[in-house]
């Protein structure tokens, strides 16, 4: 019986030039994208120049015997050689090297320089190659020098597309030193054989593995640029939050240190007064002026000495279920106030510290702007989830130039410059609504009437 031998096949070599066009338009299409979204970032526009370069040259190689020798010889090798030195540029820019132009300009011009003189002679196949094949490991190697220039110990895409880049030297300074030691007999570079074949097949491996290697360094690249953006965001917050910190610190301690000194001169002028001659009014308008500024800077201390309690204990609120109708049937007996409000208790989930304090806030406001005492009412309702606590009053207004930064620490309305307060009412009352989950409004339509609105207990 005899048997048949089985034959392997060999590659093609103009099928594996078609598939390496392909390849290498697919590359210049992905890093032309890459480029359009970066555009900020050096290098990719080198990448795509090069590539597509490369892509234009094996194109004009791929129509050999179909197309004038000087373009599928002379022009196609020369565009490989540029397309070589622009992935070289791009990768020296992209880590702020200086580019070189005039040495990768000297390396395509003196490895073109053979096979533009000979591009018509037959039997110059073998010094073709060699001069290409020497540029290409050339500018590879420069390549590959550059990024291990960069390396870090950890593995990632920079040391991928070094080592391809050192392969590719390799192979194209052994593909050199071949045809150097075995003159070429063929005239047709289709005619070459395995060897020619096998170094296509690299040539599509290699190209594939560099688009996506520089891909990815481009991803590590802004993934670097955002982590060290955070990490500047991070240590500025930090060091914002430790000045404040320090602010905070030392208005405390001044804070506290002025209550005895003012608390002595408040006595001081009690006592003063006590003692003070019925006939002696200069006296008396001075004591009065002492009463005022004394109360007055206490108030300030008293409000920054509230607004610190207020920072810390909001950092861990106490929870539990409140009545609102209850605590605002209490502060209304204590500033004898009217309240309109159902008998239905109203349950919230407050602190029952903190909470009270914003209502007994607005209410001491409304009393102290108040034209009379008649004029101030609060009310409560439900609607929908939430409840609404109306503090009213019918004093002279907030003027609408005022509204924007009524809530701001230490901020006092032009109208009210007359009356005592530190300008921090208004803002304890909003931080310790939105603590729990609330806001607060401003309708000044009928009086001027403040509205607090806070989510209810399911019940």
């Amino acid at each position: 019986m005899n048997t048949v031998p089985m034959v392997i096949p060999e590659l093609d070599t103009r099928t594996l030039l078609a598939v390496l066009c392909m390849t290498l338009a697919l590359s210049s299409l992905v890093l032309a994208l890459l480029y359009r979204l970066h555009r900020g970032l050096p290098g990719p526009r080198e990448w795509v120049i090069g590539m597509v370069a490369i892509s234009v040259g094996v194109g004009l190689l791929y129509g050999r015997n179909l197309i004038p020798s000087f373009w599928s010889i002379a022009v196609a090798n020369a565009l490989v050689l540029i397309g070589h030195a622009f992935l070289v540029a791009g990768i020296r820019r992209f880590f702020g090297q200086p580019v070189g132009w005039s040495l990768l300009a000297t390396i395509v011009v003196v490895f073109c320089l053979p096979i533009v003189l000979f591009h018509d002679a037959p039997d110059a196949i073998g010094l073709r190659i060699i001069s290409i094949s020497l540029g290409m490991s050339l500018l590879a190697l420069l390549g590959a020098w550059t990024l291990k220039r960069e390396s870090r110990l950890q593995l990632n895409a920079l040391q991928a597309v070094a080592v391809l880049l050192t392969l590719h030297g390799v192979i194209n300074l052994a593909r050199a030193t071949q045809h150097l030691l075995q003159p070429v007999l063929a005239t047709d570079i289709m005619q070459l054989g395995p060897s020619t074949s096998t170094f296509f097949v690299w040539g599509i491996l290699f190209f594939f593995g560099m688009t996506a290697g520089l891909s990815v360094m481009v991803t590590e690249r802004l993934r670097d640029m955002l982590r060290e953006r955070l990490d500047k965001e991070n240590a500025a917050r930090c060091a914002a939050e430790a000045t404040l910190q320090e602010q905070l610190n030392f208005l405390t301690m001044v804070s506290h240190e002025f209550r005895t000194p003012l608390g002595i001169m408040a006595a001081s002028a009690d006592l003063i007064a006590c003692n003070l001659p019925a006939d002696d009014q200069e006296s008396a308008e001075e004591l009065d002026r002492i009463h005022r500024a004394s109360r007055r800077l206490s108030n300030l201390v008293e409000g920054c000495l509230a607004d610190d309690w207020l920072e810390s204990v909001s950092q861990s609120r106490r929870s539990g279920e409140l009545n609102v109708t209850t605590v605002l049937a209490e502060l209304a007996s204590e500033y004898n106030v009217t309240l309109h409000a159902d008998a239905e208790p109203i349950w919230v989930d407050a602190d029952p510290y903190l909470l009270p304090i914003a209502f007994s806030a607005l209410l001491d406001n409304a009393c102290k702007y108040a034209l009379t005492h008649e004029g101030v009412a609060l009310s409560c309702r439900q609607k929908g989830n939430h409840v609404e606590v109306a503090v009213r009053d019918d004093g002279p207004g907030i003027d609408p130039a005022d509204v924007s930064r009524l809530f701001q620490k230490f901020y006092r309305a032009r109208r009210t410059q007359h009356k005592p307060g530190a300008g921090l009412g208004l803002h304890l009352v909003q931080r310790i609504v939105t603590l729990h989950n609330g806001s607060i409004s401003l309708d000044q339509t009928h009086g001027t009437v403040f509205c607090v609105s806070l989510p209810m207990l399911k019940t």
